[in-house]
């Protein structure tokens, strides 16, 4: 099993070296991130779906962004993260998202993110028949010069491969630092 996450991921950033879009980009970022279970239709925090247990996770991830026009980037994001509820195990993906400064600098300004991406997951969730996952994500969060907080919202689903194919919703607390 460790095997397949290993394999997915080198796979996965040999890809990304290999765009050129990816490689062309300016501006790296490195972000440290604390998720939970939210909206998974249970009332309690943290919560999956009825009796499934909580779902939290440890993320680490790295993201390159790309001036598309003077206020619009694209961010492409490799990610693991370390599943600690509802059983222990690993998280590896990568997302490809839109992100929009608010501000004329973006050096210190308010940012909004929205992308879709895929991930590997040691994690048997009763929510979903397989370990190969679609993710939608979006954020909101704050850059002041090298370094940003944002909350991001990622939603993952099997996209209708298996059944069954209910979402798994989590809330990610980010904090990181370009360089």
């Amino acid at each position: 099993m460790w095997k397949r996450v290993f394999v997915f991921v080198i796979i996965t950033v040999v890809t990304m070296l290999a765009c050129p879009s990816y490689c062309s980009c300016s501006d790296n970022a490195i972000a440290v991130g604390y998720g939970f279970g939210m909206f998974n239709l249970d009332p309690k925090f943290g919560k999956l779906r009825g009796d499934n247990g909580s779902y939290y996770f440890y993320q680490l991830a790295y993201s390159r962004e790309k001036a598309l026009v003077k206020n619009l980037h694209l961010l492409m994001e490799p990610f693991a993260a370390y599943v600690s509820d509802p059983d222990s195990g690993l998280d590896a993906g990568m997302t490809a998202s839109l992100k929009y400064y608010f501000g004329k600098e973006k050096m210190k300004s308010f940012f909004a993110t929205a992308g879709a991406g895929a991930a590997y997951t040691t994690i048997k969730f009763e929510e979903q028949e397989t370990h190969f996952l679609f993710i939608l994500q979006c954020g909101i969060g704050y850059r002041w010069n090298k370094y940003f907080i944002e909350a991001r919202f990622r939603h993952y689903s099997n996209g209708g491969t298996e059944r069954p194919n209910r979402s798994i919703n989590a809330n990610i607390v980010n904090i990181g630092m370009h360089f």
